[in-house]
């Protein structure tokens, strides 16, 4: 580890910089606040297409660590592409604040993305004990806005994956409740989430406490079980067949009454579990814990090569929230995610589309290109013959959208005394996506770490 910048002098970031988006700006505000150096960024979310600039989530964060760490702020305020945050140089200040926070989101913004800026500080601070406790007490955060946004992970995402990934890697308990839901999509939609942040135990070797969380030591586990939730509406499918309701007969979660229509959730149910079982047959078997069993679950057929379980299907009231997630158990203790969000179109599929023009406008068109997106992206996860590792090292143990939230917590546990071995048993850099590289590259500037 090479010697740390000094408390006081001011580091300046150029949010261009590699995937050059929100998270440079979530990762440098927590690192600044705990560490107490004064930050600059400029061209803030420089690289992306539409409106630059901060936006709304970004404010709240820096909002939030401002007031409860005395920091003096310029440039704070939606659409500003430049922000200077100078925090007071006794960066170990404890404020407990009776262990509730609440924090109120104007439009139905990422909960998340807000959750990743604060949460650093907070299990940072968590320990801190006031006059009256003995022994540190959990916080609780109850953020309000949107759980299902474009391109930020979900509540199930948060739940199912983000949530036992930390407790696996070291961190201290985390749960998180969903008060209500909050769609970006259709109609506009607030809703709320609460989390409950434990205390975590003080690490001596590392400068800020944090536990030493080392993925280079997990390699990619095999595949033991699958999970699928569906958030879809209970409205008759337009433009769907009697096929597909012949096809599903003798299914638990429908109706007999082959009169009745099909519904877009259970037409999602379907597919998904139909295109699952296709896909997963194309992969090598090595990827699959073989003679796997699972605890009992809901399944659409017997000839799954590994038990695939519908674990959460939630009705919704409007045809545009629609919402997939495809989890894999895995033999080492970590889960892999990837999910699709009506309305939220990757690179890939916008390329697949042109864009708008030329989008299925049926909900059977429509669901169909969600599915497929959706059981894609999660079967590339799994197995990518284009990124099979060429050298000696090994796939990360945890989804690609998983692995760069991890960074930052690397980053904080890391040891002065550790010395580093050589890349035998370590991670191979060409699975890291450019979200990734961007953390490494924050935290490189801030903390003067090398990986």
């Amino acid at each position: 580890m090479s010697s740390f910048p000094t408390r006081q002098e001011r580091i300046h970031l150029d949010g261009r910089t590699l995937e050059g988006g929100g998270q440079l700006v979530r990762i440098a505000l927590a690192l600044s606040t705990i560490t107490g150096r004064p930050i600059t960024i400029d061209h803030i979310r420089g690289n992306r297409t539409g409106k630059k600039g901060l936006k709304a989530s970004h404010l709240a964060a820096i909002k939030y660590l401002a007031d409860v760490s005395g920091s003096a702020v310029s440039g704070a305020e939606v659409g500003s592409s430049s922000l200077t945050y100078h925090p007071p140089p006794n960066a170990e200040t404890c404020v407990r604040q009776n262990g509730e926070i609440n924090i109120h989101l104007p439009t139905a913004g990422s909960i998340s993305l807000v959750f990743q800026a604060l949460y650093p500080y907070l299990l940072h601070t968590a320990g801190c004990l006031s006059d009256e406790e003995s022994e540190p007490q959990p916080v609780r955060m109850s953020i309000t806005g949107g759980t299902n946004v474009s391109f930020s992970p979900s509540y199930d995402y948060i739940s199912q994956v983000l949530v036992p990934n930390f407790a696996r890697v070291g961190l201290p308990p985390l749960a998180v409740h969903l008060e209500k839901r909050g769609w970006a999509t259709g109609p506009f939609s607030l809703g709320k989430m609460t989390f409950v942040i434990h205390p975590m135990g003080r690490n001596q070797e590392s400068p800020y406490g944090f536990p030493r969380v080392d993925l280079d030591g997990y390699p990619r586990g095999k595949i033991t079980q699958i999970d699928v939730t569906v958030l879809a509406p209970d409205t008759s499918l337009f433009g769907g067949s009697d096929q597909h309701t012949d096809r599903k007969k003798g299914n638990s979660q429908t109706s007999d009454d082959t009169s009745q229509s099909t519904t877009i959730r259970q037409f999602i149910e379907y597919e998904t579990m139909r295109m699952l079982r296709t896909r997963l047959r194309r992969i090598p078997s090595s990827i699959v814990k073989q003679g796997s069993a699972g605890p009992p679950a809901r399944l659409y057929g017997n000839d799954e090569i590994v038990p695939i379980n519908l674990h959460v299907s939630e009705r919704t009231h409007h045809r545009p929230h629609i919402y997939i997630l495809i989890v894999a158990h895995t033999s080492n203790g970590f889960k892999l995610g990837r999910d699709a969000l009506f309305g939220a179109q990757d690179q890939n599929s916008q390329r697949k589309t042109g864009g708008r023009k030329g989008r299925p406008t049926d909900d059977r068109s429509i669901a169909l290109e969600l599915v497929e997106r959706c059981v894609d992206d999660f079967v590339r996860e799994l197995y990518d013959p284009g990124l099979q590792s060429t050298s000696e090292g090994h796939q990360p143990c945890v989804d690609e959208h998983m692995r760069d939230q991890l960074v930052i917590f690397e980053a904080l546990g890391k040891s002065t005394s550790t010395c580093e071995v050589d890349g035998k048993g370590k991670e191979d850099e060409g699975y890291y996506s450019l979200h990734t590289q961007t953390a490494r590259w924050v935290c490189e500037q801030m903390l003067g770490v090398e990986w």
